[in-house]
């Protein structure tokens, strides 16, 4: 994680179903911080027992990051990642724990979609995940705003999940990871640059990347 500067905003990255940590680390920039999270039986953490039920997940990810959330944050997600990304602000906003400036999700359907759309390259981990993930309670809409890049078929529906404005840039699965990379963090940019400025709009689609 960067930590040279405590001022910037943090971007917390978890990576998509059979993705590990270290191409998300690729992602340093001087305007935001980058923490990547490294989920267990992944990359680094490939040695460790991965989880195969989403709460329990999440649970432990609150505990693991309680240290790292404490400034100014957004959580992004990649496809698997975006809904772990979700359920994360979810808990944190239950227990009263801080709200995220704003949720980024990339390539994912939403929460009440997602166990109909598993990716090919999902492990068996990662399929429980998604198919125990449609058992988690139906929660409030978050009251960060919430930020998609993917096709609008697929990404149709993640404004009801925020009550604080959804934007989408349209964006197709198989462009290249620079293109998501600096696609997300010009939205970083932003995000840090319109901090604490109150949101508007939902459901809003942007010009493609």
């Amino acid at each position: 994680m960067d930590t040279d500067d405590a001022e910037r905003m943090l971007f917390v990255c978890f990576p998509d179903a059979g993705e590990a940590a270290g191409r998300y680390r690729a992602w340093r920039d001087p305007r935001i911080a980058v923490h990547v999270v490294e989920l267990p039986g992944r990359g680094e953490r490939r040695h460790e027992h991965p989880y195969r039920d989403m709460w329990l997940l999440v649970e432990s990810l609150a505990a693991e990051l309680a240290g790292v959330l404490t400034r100014p944050y957004v959580l992004f997600g990649a496809g698997l990642g975006a809904l772990v990304a979700y359920r994360l602000a979810q808990r944190r906003v239950a227990a009263g724990l801080g709200v995220p400036r704003a949720l980024v999700v990339a390539h994912q359907a939403p929460p009440d979609r997602a166990a109909r759309s598993v990716p090919v390259q999902a492990d068996r981990a990662d399929v429980s995940l998604l198919v125990s993930d449609g058992h988690v309670p139906v929660a409030p809409p978050l009251p960060c705003p919430i930020r998609g890049f993917g096709e609008p078929h697929v990404m149709t529906g993640w404004g009801d999940h925020t009550n604080a404005g959804f934007v989408l840039t349209p964006a197709r699965a198989r462009d290249s990871a620079a293109l998501l990379r600096d696609a997300v963090l010009r939205a970083g940019y932003l995000i840090s640059a319109l901090a604490g400025a109150p949101a508007a709009g939902a459901d809003v689609a942007e010009s493609p990347m």
